[in-house]
């Protein structure tokens, strides 16, 4: 009689109840079957099973790393390959190639609605937001917001090619990039993607040509980051006086990971700025109401 184990829980972000839980599950396999002293293979998604590892440094690595996502069988650490496992929860998107949308999650619906839903509470936002934001923190703070909403508005109804009524740009660009992250997918895989995705579809479309494309489209709404290189050993971060050195003033370790060659930097701290995530808080009713729990109904 075949077992049935539950290993759905590699697909969760981290720290919830269950990936903390399934976490701990794999360690407690990983102790009846080797003992606690005993180094084992870390399936983290950055060793990827090809590092021996204390066992406490490989729990810290699922935790903080995320577990392989396509190691569910846990072969590599003794378990009969005869287990069967549920290794795909229900919210995890399922795609159907015989749809007449290839590539497009066929129970993935509730993202396009929600799109609508921001598009139409940006559209009311923009008739009453701007005159709110002049009369109360001048003209400035109105010419962005409303700056903001425009392109915002205007990429949401920007069609993705003629006739297309499934996307717009900006739903596209969401989904794109949403599956580059959910499936790691490389920089350099993704632009060679798009740049096919350019001549198969139809002409005059509104395809990005390259990966940097929509991450601009992203960073013009208010939804990008600046990245900011960091000392190794978390000393100091090299801006402003620091801009240009390419060793830390404190420890003298260098800036790079190769100083020879290509300058790549060997720790990025990523800031998202508050004054964009703040925009976007008010832009719409609900989130405005919010914002305001705590001075108006608490």
């Amino acid at each position: 009689m075949h077992c049935q184990m539950d290993r759905s829980w590699v697909h969760n972000t981290l720290f919830p109840t269950e990936y903390v839980n399934g976490v701990k599950q794999f360690m407690d396999f990983i102790k009846e079957k080797f003992g606690e002293d005993a180094e084992i293979l870390c399936p983290c998604t950055r060793c990827l099973n090809q590092k021996y590892l204390h066992q406490p440094t490989v729990k810290n690595h699922i935790l903080m790393n995320g577990m392989d996502c396509t190691y569910t069988r846990w072969v590599h650490h003794g378990e009969d390959i005869s287990v069967h496992v549920n290794e795909v929860p229900a919210s995890i998107l399922v795609f159907d190639i015989d749809e007449d949308s290839i590539g497009v999650a066929e129970n993935d619906n509730n993202g396009v609605d929600r799109l609508d839903i921001l598009l139409r509470e940006l559209q009311t936002a923009q008739g009453h937001g701007s005159h709110d934001s002049k009369t109360k923190n001048g003209n400035n703070d109105g010419n962005r917001q409303s700056s903001f909403l425009k392109n915002l508005i205007k990429e949401a109804k920007c069609q993705l090619y003629p006739g297309c009524t499934k996307f717009s740009k900006f739903s596209f660009v969401a989904k794109l990039l949403h599956m580059k992250s959910f499936y790691r997918i490389t920089n350099s895989a993704l632009s060679a993607f798009v740049k096919l995705l350019v001549d198969a579809f139809p002409e005059f479309n509104t395809l990005p040509t390259s990966y940097h494309e929509p991450k601009n489209i992203i960073k013009e709404l208010g939804l990008g980051y600046e990245s900011i290189h960091v000392c190794y050993n978390n000393c100091i971060l090299f801006q402003k006086d620091y801009s240009n050195h390419d060793n830390c003033p404190v420890c003298g370790l260098s800036r790079w990971k190769d100083p020879q060659r290509k300058k790549i930097p060997q720790k990025v701290l990523r800031h998202f700025p508050l004054v964009p995530r703040l925009q976007r808080l008010f832009v719409t009713k609900e989130g405005s109401e919010q914002a305001h729990w705590h001075k108006l109904k608490r």
